[in-house]
């Protein structure tokens, strides 16, 4: 899913710039494409901090899910693609083997005997993780994907086999919490990576000679 964000250059920081890089025949196409491009992984790196400010998950875990399209000379816009789907709520247990995703798991870990405890926020408060809604009995562990992670799961009311695997919030709707946030400075870094697109592109046009 890409997240709906524009962003915007700050037209009159740039106006008088722009006038003398078209006048002298550069082109606006591709310093804004230069500009996007160069922006976005700082763009990137920015909305990981704020996810993190928002969500207690490790910054290579969220900067591998925070995906990139960079711009081109057809399609001239970018974006910052991430998962819609909910994240596991595992990723929040206190126990960090539970929630890492670099632990091979062949039986689910045993339920402490206070029961399973999550801390989404980083600056939030422990909690008790139940079923909820349309569950019944105590939460557990269950190994997912080949092994590659345990989930907290609850069984179904009035079903003997059927459990429900408990999700938190996705990237997607984090990052649309902080996009507020964001936006002031990425519309900033995008308007300076347009001036410096504009004065490396007219530096390749018209090289300096060299004095005799």
């Amino acid at each position: 899913m890409s997240v709906a964000v524009s962003v915007q250059i700050d037209a009159e920081q740039v106006a008088d710039a722009r006038a003398l890089f078209e006048f002298v025949g550069g082109n606006s196409a591709d310093a804004l494409r230069v500009a996007i491009n160069k922006a976005a992984p700082k763009i990137k790196t920015l909305a990981s901090r704020k996810i993190r400010d928002q969500v207690r998950l490790p910054a290579a875990y969220v900067s591998e899910r925070l995906t990139l399209r960079r711009a081109t000379r057809a399609a001239l816009s970018g974006a910052i693609q991430t998962p819609s789907r909910g994240l596991l709520l595992s990723r929040f247990a206190t126990d960090s083997t539970v929630a890492s995703d670099k632990v091979g798991w062949i039986r689910p870990p045993k339920v402490p005997a206070g029961g399973i405890k999550v801390k989404v926020k980083p600056d939030g408060s422990t909690k008790s993780v139940h079923g909820g809604p349309g569950t019944t009995g105590k939460v557990f562990y269950v190994v997912l994907n080949g092994g590659n992670n345990v989930g907290i799961a609850a069984r179904l009311a009035g079903e003997k086999r059927k459990i429900k695997v408990l999700s938190g919030p996705s990237l997607s709707q984090v990052f649309n919490t902080v996009r507020d946030e964001v936006l002031p400075e990425a519309g900033q870094e995008l308007t300076d990576q347009l001036l410096d697109a504009m004065r490396y592109l007219l530096v390749m046009q018209y090289p300096l000679e060299e004095a005799p």
